[in-house]
């Protein structure tokens, strides 16, 4: 039986340290590459992106057309300041909505 395992202990032991740290080296450098790869790619989609955004003018509602909110008993004035707050928030947090307000209910 021992005779089965000896030639698993002749490995020298300088060569496998060796083989240890360059695995560890080319992944490392792996890894650093994608990260770079991805951090480029990151700020070329910002500048894409940054380029691309223009300000888009929402259409007016049309006067002629009643909004539901009236039907229901809530004032234009009502739905006009919530409008307003909404647009509000949205720009204050710089996301993009184009949103009409449609039906206002009260809980």
């Amino acid at each position: 039986m021992m005779n089965l395992l000896d030639e698993w202990f002749k490995i020298d032991l300088g060569e496998g340290a060796f083989y240890s740290v360059f695995g560890f080296a080319f992944v490392f450098a792996g890894i650093a590459l994608l990260i770079v790869f991805f951090v480029l790619l990151g700020m070329v989609m910002k500048r894409l992106n940054a380029r691309g955004k223009t300000k888009r003018t929402v259409p007016p509602a049309p006067a002629a057309a009643k909004l539901p909110s009236e039907e229901e008993g809530v004032p234009p004035e009502v739905v006009a300041a919530i409008t307003a707050a909404l647009t509000a928030y949205c720009e204050q947090e710089n996301v993009q909505c184009d949103f009409i307000v449609r039906r206002i209910k009260k809980l």
